[in-house]
């Protein structure tokens, strides 16, 4: 039987304001040219990749008792997520994401609600036993959860579930917890900007290197460029997937689900996981929103057949 994830993190909707006539101004009406609700949220996108790829994955998270929890409850069983382990509450609403894109850009402006308010309680030893792998994913705006994620790194190091993380940008540059995080995970994912901030290194493969003197298995994601990976001493760059960008919202997530398909039987090398993950990031930039592009296995290979493996 294939091996199951669990993916624990935020829930919350993504408004995408697309095609704007130029970047938002003070106390000025910009117009676009699409508008779109749409599933949100790093870690339910990562999961709607996985199950989408042919994967088992279960979701651990809070939603709101109102519309938008139940659209996002809904659209994960309509991927085939068991969404058993999400709770609900009235104490707020479901998170909201407004994406502001700009040509190849993309802002946004979140409203916290439930990423905040969860708190990760329901995870425990029974729940770990039914899983293979733990993905961890945003928590600097998850504020409630955060202070507990070392306790269940350990505890899933303890049990033999092997875990992976990826933490999103920390407003505050802190990156609290991270020194304890860092040991403990299997894979680290993080984008260029990420890492350097991070590492206080000035160069991607420098910040590279100082994760990986840190932690397991660090891919440094630089979006069209690829990513950057260590192999054995050296960093290693497997380039990206061209293509006519639409939006990339959720291309990093796609790539750390596709990544840990890859890798979830032990039969693919951290790089030649990363060539497949990065045709599947590829491929989500055609289309708007985290999960519309509904990457099956076959079309992630159709993509890489196409265009030379």
């Amino acid at each position: 039987m294939p091996k199951k994830l669990l993916a624990i993190g935020d829930i919350n909707v993504d408004i995408m304001m697309g095609g704007l006539a130029s970047l938002p101004q003070v106390d000025r009406e910009v117009t676009c040219e699409s508008f779109e609700i749409t599933m949100g949220s790093s870690a339910a996108i990562f999961a709607c990749a996985y199950a989408s790829l042919g994967g088992r994955i279960s979701f651990l998270g809070l939603a709101g008792n109102d519309a938008y929890g139940d659209y996002m409850l809904q659209g994960m069983k309509d991927f085939g997520i068991e969404t058993e382990l999400v709770r609900r509450t009235d104490r707020v609403k479901t998170g909201v994401t407004v994406n502001l894109i700009y040509r190849n850009t993309r802002s946004q402006v979140t409203y916290p609600g439930t990423i905040a308010e969860f708190s990760g309680s329901d995870v425990d030893e029974k729940i770990l036993g039914l899983i293979n792998h733990v993905h961890f994913a945003g928590p600097y705006q998850q504020t409630r959860f955060r202070p507990d994620i070392t306790r269940l790194l350990r505890l899933a190091k303890d049990r033999g579930v092997t875990t992976s993380l990826d933490p999103q940008w920390d407003a505050s540059g802190r990156w609290e917890y991270m020194a304890e995080w860092l040991p403990l995970l299997d894979y680290l994912f993080v984008n260029q900007d990420e890492a350097m901030s991070i590492s206080g290194a000035s160069g991607i493969e420098a910040a590279c290197t100082w994760l990986a003197a840190r932690t397991s298995c660090p891919l440094v994601k630089a979006g069209a460029d690829g990513v950057y990976l260590n192999d054995g001493d050296k960093v290693m760059h497997v380039p990206g997937r061209a293509v006519q960008v639409v939006d990339t919202t959720g291309a990093g997530d796609t790539f750390d689900a596709a990544f840990l398909f890859e890798r979830m039987d032990g039969s693919k090398a951290p790089a030649e996981a990363a060539v497949f993950a990065n045709a599947a990031a590829a491929r989500s930039c055609l289309f708007v929103g985290g999960v519309a592009a509904r990457s099956s296995y076959q079309d992630v290979v159709g993509l890489l057949t196409e265009r030379g493996n």
